[in-house]
């Protein structure tokens, strides 16, 4: 398993980028403020931050425990970029309901657009997280566990 700091880094770089794409996402699918938009896109990203911990290190154990290794195939990184969005969703509609006061067909919209959006990214991102930064210590993990 990766270290504390390691899960702290992961998810910071991704809410990095993630601000500027929420950001971009909301200002195309309604006639949204720039201010408004990115200051919603920076809670968005504190919000989501504490998911991106909580999901990865979630997923992580449990591959770890059903396969006994991090390796993630296509089909694995798959299915945890789509977990992942479907959380994020949960979260994000009811948010922008509120806070951008957009009506429920917008909220729906930017949803979509954002799901699209960052499956590609959760996707290109952890691939290449896992490549700059593999887990190199996992037989460690084992023989403590």
């Amino acid at each position: 398993m990766r270290s504390k700091l390691d899960w702290f880094r992961h998810a910071f770089a991704y809410e990095c980028g993630a601000i500027v794409l929420r950001t971009l996402c909301t200002l195309a699918v309604a006639d949204a403020a720039f201010a408004s938009a990115s200051a919603f896109s920076l809670l968005s990203s504190f919000t989501v931050f504490l998911l991106t911990l909580t999901h990865t290190k979630v997923f992580d154990y449990f591959l770890w425990r059903s396969t006994g290794s991090l390796v993630k195939a296509g089909k694995v990184r798959l299915l945890h970029c789509v977990s992942y969005e479907l959380a994020g969703a949960a979260i994000s509609i009811p948010l922008t309901l509120w806070l951008l006061d957009f009506n429920l067909a917008q909220a729906l919209w930017r949803e979509a657009l954002i799901f699209v959006v960052f499956l590609l990214y959760t996707y290109l991102y952890n691939y290449g997280y896992d490549y700059f930064f593999p887990v190199t210590h996992a037989k460690t993990y084992s023989q403590n566990n």
